[in-house]
Parts: structure tokens; sequence; C-alpha cells
């Protein structure tokens, strides 16, 4: 059976009459006709019920009317991306970010990116962990970075780990631990503490107290915030310490930074996407990404 047999059968279907799907697909009436017959011949099974004013699909007919326009889909989808692959990529790459992190590394990328495939449309999207997650789930952008916590536990999601963050804590300038370089976990058991909220990260909040309780104390915080800009004024006011991954972080003033040692915290940066999106350019954005990330790490 060809394609233009099913055409033919979904035309049929669709316009409920043999003579306007005919005139769609500029064939006869006849040629229709025959056509429909040749198919439950091969088939050999009634495609449609013909003892009324029109046609009607059989419940055999129906099943296959659903899955022919599935194949045709998959069809025309299969040639575009055949297509894009001969002729140089297009479409558009969806790119979830969550915070500075990726500040860092993504406008090389983008830009090595973009001067290789100058017709691909890139649609950036700022958002929380959690938001980032559902997207991701759904398959509402194609790539994702943040924490990996937050979407290891989806069994749709393939993870990619970019390196594992080195923690530190920040501090104001004025705050007595100004002038220290390193300092254990369970040393934060007195001090007031600023964290990102359940609503950014979810799994990142959840992971926070329980590495606390691993350290031996309960926590002391005293503002739950939705972004980093927020943390780090909050910090610099000496309203509160804050644990944070030393890769965000750029010269701030106000801020003194200390290295976090002898911890349960810990926190992996990752890049994912879901295993059902077959975007082909996902894959090619993702190998620059790791090839960035290795040179980062043997700088």
């Amino acid at each position: 059976m060809d394609f233009r047999k099913l055409e033919y059968f979904i035309a049929a279907v669709e316009h409920g009459s043999f003579t306007k799907a005919a005139q769609e697909c500029f064939v006869s009436q006849t040629a229709m006709s025959q056509q429909m017959a040749a198919m439950e011949q091969e088939l050999d099974f009634q495609l449609f019920d013909r003892s009324g004013y029109r046609p009607t699909l059989t419940l055999a007919g129906k099943a296959f009317y659903e899955a022919s326009k599935r194949i045709i889909e998959d069809y025309e989808q299969a040639v575009i991306k055949a297509k894009a692959l001969k002729n140089g990529f297009s479409g558009s790459l969806r790119i979830g970010v969550s915070g500075p992190v990726e500040k860092r590394f993504l406008p090389e990328v983008l830009s090595k990116f973009v001067a290789r495939h100058p017709e691909v449309n890139l649609e950036l999207y700022e958002l929380s962990f959690r938001k980032l997650s559902e997207k991701i789930r759904n398959n509402e952008i194609d790539i994702m970075f943040g924490l990996a916590n937050e979407i290891q536990t989806y069994p749709q999601i393939e993870i990619t780990t970019l390196f594992t963050s080195t923690l530190c804590v920040i501090v104001s300038t004025s705050h007595p631990w100004h002038d220290r370089y390193e300092i254990y976990g369970n040393e934060l058991k007195s001090e007031k503490l600023i964290i990102f909220s359940k609503t950014y990260g979810p799994k990142y909040h959840d992971s926070f107290f329980r590495s606390c309780e691993q350290d031996g104390f309960e926590p002391n915080v005293i503002k739950e915030v939705d972004n980093f800009d927020e943390m780090i004024l909050l910090v610099s006011a000496n309203k509160g310490i804050a644990i944070i991954s030393e890769e965000v972080l750029t010269e701030a003033s106000g801020i003194h930074r200390i290295k976090l040692i002898e911890t349960h915290h810990h926190s992996e940066f990752c890049m994912a996407r879901n295993k059902n999106d077959d975007n082909p350019l996902i894959d090619e954005f993702m190998q620059l990404i790791i090839k960035k990330s290795k040179e980062g790490a043997s700088a």
C-alpha cells in the first residue's frame, strides 16, 4: 500500500463523501471509489459501511483512520527533519536557564551555534528550577540548565552533569567572619541563613534542610528568596549569610566568600533534555556545551 491510497482514504473520511474527496485529490469520483474498494480488498476488512446515503466508517475503519493519520504525520515530519539535516538545520531551539551560572559559558556557545546555523530561532527562558523542570517534562523547552537534584527523579529526563559545584559561604564584609577563608559545615548552626525558597527549587530546598541535619544542626533560616540578586543584596546588607556555588559568584561589593569544608551540602550543575524530544538541533548544541564545560574544567 502506498501513501497516496492513505491520503485518499483520509480525505474520504474527513469530507464524508467520495465525490468531495475526489475533487480535493484531483481524481474522478469513480477512481476514488475504486481506490477505496481496492484498499479494502488489500486489507481484507471493510473500511466503510455503504448502506446509507453517505459512506460511514466501520469500527475497523475508525481504528485504521486514526493509525493512517499518524503514519502520514510521521512521514511528513521525517521528510522535514531529513531536509533539515541535508540543507543545514532550521527551526527553533528552546533553552531554559535558571541563573548566573549559565551566563559564564552560554554566550560563547550561543555565538558559535548561531554562526553555524543563522536560520535557527533561539528562544531563551529564565525561570526558577521548579518551572524549568515542569517545562522540560512537558516538552515545552528543549534544553534546560540547573541543579541535578531538581530533575533527576523523572525517568523521561536525560541528565548530563557539567560539573560538581564548589560550595562557599558568603557573608557581608562587616560580618565577624569577613577575614576567614575556610569554615566547617557545623559552624553554621548559630548563624542566620538566607536560602532559595521552595517555590524556586523544591528539591533544592528539601536537600538544604536534610544536609544541615546531617551536619548536626537545625538551620536558622530567616529569609527565603526567589532569585540570586535578592540573596546577594541581603547578604551584603549583613541580614544573614548564605551557602552558594562559587561558580555563580562574580565580584560583588560588600561580599566575602569562605570555602565550605566538611559538610554534607553538595550541588551538581547539569544540562537536561526530554528523551521524547526529537528536535535534531539538541544533540549538536549539547555537544558544544559539553566541550565548553570540559575546557573550563581543564583551565
